[in-house]
């Protein structure tokens, strides 16, 4: 009798340490898979200078807010940007040859009541040359929506489909388009909210471009103090705080203390990172990467090195248009 107590006490006590060792194994298994960016740092930006200084006369009292750029050369330039307006007036083109010095196209804009051009290219196999492009509509409305447009020579814009359909009372703006080079899926983030106290971006993700206005969402921040404008970054050589190579960085806007009286309230970039591209988004080591009254940050690789367009409130009715470098890790 003695026996038997004693060995159901030893297969109690296996059971349980089984039981203690597989959750602590389970709870090792967990640390280990869940993603982390607390040591990621951001890249070394240079410091801003002011681009696309010269005004045309369709901007009347707006001014160059942000900008999507490709290296597609096309007659005597190298590199094509599709700048918007700061209230959704409109957006024109600009070009270079080194990214600095731009010169606007003589027969802007390119549409009017749009904001927020981003641009991609080779995002359809049947048409390689065709660009598309998504844009926000009615921006200047508590109803702002996206559309997505094609072009195949930079210029003449063809309104396609509607990505994110009108809400009442709600808008929907600052589209970001990214073609994952590990996945090769599109991806369209945006900014949802009420410009008050809900925030929201969003992330929605298909295998065709096309198809972005039907593929489920996904919310990656939600906030009740202002985050806005995504825009997304694949770095392959950068490393997580596990040596992992390849990370996705998530540039927004912030405005800390927007709606108080605090001295310390402006615009700035706040930068997170993931693993994915609609991944868990943690603020990189040295955040917010860009301040005064600074925001709407563009991310683009040429050559190897990185280009960044942001716009900064010089005055508090004047927005200019700027441009940061940065090394590549």
């Amino acid at each position: 009798m003695r026996c038997l107590k004693f060995a159901s006490s030893i297969a109690g006590l296996a059971a349980v340490g089984g039981a203690v060792l597989l959750a602590l194994t389970s709870v090792a298994t967990a640390q280990q898979e869940k993603p982390t960016t607390a040591a990621i740092p951001y890249l070394k930006l240079t410091a801003p200078r002011h681009v696309l200084p010269e005004a045309q006369p369709w901007e009347g009292k707006e001014f160059p807010h942000t900008m999507s750029v490709l290296e597609w050369k096309r007659g005597r330039y190298r590199y094509w940007g599709w700048y918007g307006l700061n209230e959704g007036g409109g957006f024109g083109l600009a070009r270079s040859n080194d990214l600095v010095n731009w010169t606007k196209y003589e027969q802007n804009p390119l549409l009017t009541n749009a904001r927020w051009p981003t641009v991609l290219e080779r995002a359809d196999p049947k048409h390689p040359r065709l660009l598309y492009l998504a844009f926000t509509r009615d921006y200047d409305t508590p109803t702002s929506y996206i559309v997505l447009g094609t072009t195949s020579d930079g210029i003449h814009i063809t309104q396609v489909k509607t990505l994110v359909q009108p809400v009442p009372n709600q808008r929907n703006q600052n589209a970001n388009l990214f073609h994952d080079p590990r996945n090769h899926r599109f991806y369209l983030t945006w900014y949802r909210g009420n410009d008050k106290d809900h925030f929201e971006i969003v992330s929605r993700n298909a295998a065709s471009i096309a198809d972005l206005d039907k593929a489920p969402e996904k919310v990656l921040i939600r906030s009740q103090q202002t985050v806005a404008a995504p825009t997304l970054l694949f770095l392959k050589n950068a490393r997580n705080s596990r040596g992992k190579r390849g990370i996705y960085y998530l540039a927004t806007e912030i405005y800390p203390h927007r709606y108080s009286d605090n001295p310390e309230g402006e615009w700035q970039v706040k930068v997170f990172a993931a693993d994915a591209p609609d991944g868990e988004f943690l603020p990189v080591e040295g955040d917010p990467v860009l301040r005064g009254q600074r925001a709407c940050l563009f991310q683009h690789v040429f050559h190897g090195r990185f280009y960044g367009f942001d716009c900064h409130l010089e005055t508090p009715e004047r927005w200019v248009l700027e441009e940061v470098e940065a090394p590549l890790p």
